[in-house]
């Protein structure tokens, strides 16, 4: 059985090779931004390096030699030195930030182009929420990365590997002496690093869930109101949002322990630096001036751990978000959509040949199913909840592929033509109608490049819903709001219509088409059913047993396999599944 895309089951080292070279052909259009953010780098490192040095100098100039001349071209330099390390700073910030975005725009443009060729059976077992979390947090924190943890927290390697080159040329016993704590706070950051990274991970796993239970109420608003559970639903969320709190807190901890440890050990590192150099001055070993540069050196040295302890935070939310993110673009993509046979006109019959199909190994949704389609036919097809009336409709549409047995179009397995043209060539209006943030012309034309004032005018005379536009502000240019929530059902269920029209199928599916329309577009939408089916080949399939009575023949299923077939009468009078359907259904009626 599939299970859920899930970052629960996601677990990383602290450092992934892997998942840095994959990040690195996001760099290829901007390599000479980075290029240029690693020069600017190595030239704010010399001048960090350089600092220390000309400050050393100037106080042994001033007290020790007394030449003032040369003391104030060596206090001239370090204000140049200062000046120069603002501006190579900010122009590096600035490009990081630049390159970042440019980054951030096309790996959320090509994660959204990727999440769009996903076969329809990833979108069943993966929740919205943690899609959007993908696409939205994960990969702006990724460009976080690269905007500033990548190149910032290498630069700062690059001034501690200076900075300690420096102080052990220049004294090598005070530069040890320097550098006696490093072994004990690498570890200590190690430790933290590990507790962060668990942390971090933790939290994205929390809001990731709490986005998914957000999308799942706001779409089912209605049903929460219809049984009362407002009360049920604020504690699911609370329960929740008290789990994303604690795992923030967690990472808070730890992390807040990061700068002060970094903070005692630059102390005790200060207080061997200058006991044991004023040791060195007092001996005639060194000059005041050489230990006033390691003493500046030695603040210089724990401000790049400061500073890269502020971004292992950044650093392990982006390793763990870049694990997401690629565990979601290694999902297989659908089959190229345009590969096979361009399926145009259907001539002679759709048969459907032995055919068997689940979703998932667990449950089998059809059993051995064969029946045959003429060209023309308008057929019914009817069972109760679960009978597989609209996984024929995915199938005929290639959302999924069936496992055995065929679906032959005019001798040729469907499997032979190209999606995009079976999808083209065979329409299919559903009950839940999804309808986008655009204007109702917008809504109807989808395809790109297919409206036509001619046939809109068409559209709308044909299936006569002058009267329903005209109740609009805006009439056909009206501004629908997300999921159609300004317009009524019945509305909506007239642009679905409308864009049957608008791409003329060769080949219709009605999937419930007419089970939720108000009583003040019954008539209409009933004109559209007989419309649209009397000129085409057309697959029908039902709730309401009275919408098709009319129909050429009534496929009834039962658990995946086809039990009775014939007319309204024929069915009825076999006295079998359909008529206990068709009581079962008036018999609700007389109730209500």
């Amino acid at each position: 059985m599939e299970e859920y895309f899930n970052e629960d089951d996601i677990k990383a080292p602290l450092w992934d090779t892997g998942l840095v070279r994959r990040m690195m052909p996001y760099l290829r259009n901007w390599r000479l931004h980075f290029l240029a953010a690693v020069v600017l780098v190595l030239g704010g490192t010399a001048v960090q390096i350089t600092l220390p040095l000309l400050l050393g100098k100037s106080v042994d100039l001033g007290i020790k030699i007394k030449n003032h001349e040369l003391l104030w071209l060596y206090v001239m330099l370090y204000g140049v030195a200062h000046l120069s390390f603002f501006v190579i700073s900010a122009a590096r910030n600035w490009l990081l930030q630049y390159t970042g975005q440019q980054i951030l725009h096309e790996l959320r443009t090509h994660l959204f182009s990727h999440i769009q060729k996903l076969p329809l059976s990833f979108f069943d077992r993966t929740p919205v929420g943690r899609l959007v979390t993908r696409i939205t947090n994960d990969v702006a924190t990724l460009a976080e990365l690269f905007s500033a943890a990548l190149i910032n927290v290498s630069g700062e390697i690059c001034v501690l590997i200076g900075i300690g080159i420096m102080m052990l040329a220049l004294h090598w016993k005070l530069g040890l002496a320097a550098m006696i704590t490093s072994p004990l706070l690498y570890y200590v950051a190690w430790f933290l690093k590990v507790k962060m990274r668990d942390a971090f991970r933790l939290s994205r796993v929390k809001l990731a869930m709490i986005n998914a239970s957000l999308a799942e109420n706001v779409s089912g608003m209605s049903v929460i109101h219809i049984f009362n559970q407002e009360k049920s639903r604020e504690g699911k969320f609370d329960q929740m949002n008290s789990e994303l709190r604690e795992a923030e807190l967690d990472s808070v901890f730890y992390n807040s322990f990061f700068v002060p440890s970094v903070t005692v050990f630059s102390a005790i590192t200060m207080a061997i630096v200058t006991t044991y150099g004023g040791w060195l001055v007092s001996q005639g070993e060194i000059s005041i001036g050489l230990l006033i540069t390691f003493i500046a050196y030695t603040q210089a040295f724990f401000d790049p751990v400061r500073q890269i302890s502020e971004k292992i935070s950044v650093f392990q939310s982006a390793m763990a978000s870049a694990e997401r993110v690629f565990a979601l673009l290694d999902e297989a993509p659908e089959p190229d959509l345009d590969s096979g046979r361009e399926f145009t006109v259907l001539h002679d019959e759709i048969e459907f040949k032995d055919l068997d199909f689940s979703y998932n190994q667990d449950k089998q949704i059809l059993k051995g199913l064969s029946f045959t389609i003429k060209k023309g036919e308008r057929i019914a097809i009817v069972g109760h909840t679960g009978a597989g009336k609209t996984t024929l409709a995915a199938l005929l549409k290639r959302f999924y592929d069936y496992q055995d047995g065929q679906i032959l179009i005019d001798g040729i397995d469907l499997r032979e033509f190209s999606r995009s043209s079976l999808r083209r060539r065979i329409g299919l209006i559903q009950q839940d109608v999804n309808i986008f943030s655009g204007t109702i012309q917008d809504n109807i034309f989808l395809a790109e490049g297919s409206f036509v004032q001619a046939k809109l005018d068409s559209i709308v005379r044909e299936l006569q819903m002058e009267t329903l536009i005209n109740k609009l502000p805006d009439g056909i240019n009206t501004q629908i709001y997300e999921r159609g929530s300004n317009i009524s059902a019945g509305q909506r269920q007239l642009i679905a219509f409308s864009r049957a029209l608008a791409t003329d199928p060769e080949i219709l599916i009605l999937d419930e088409a007419t089970s939720s329309v108000d009583s003040e577009t019954e008539s209409i939408i009933q004109r559209s059913v007989q419309l649209l089916t009397s000129q085409r080949t057309s697959l029908i399939i039902a709730h309401r047993l009275s919408t098709i009575r009319n129909c050429s023949r009534i496929l009834v299923l039962h658990h995946g396999r086809l039990v009775e077939q014939g007319t309204h009468e024929e069915l009825l009078a076999q006295k079998g599944h359909y008529q206990k359907l068709y009581e079962l259904q008036f018999a609700e009626g007389d109730k209500t």
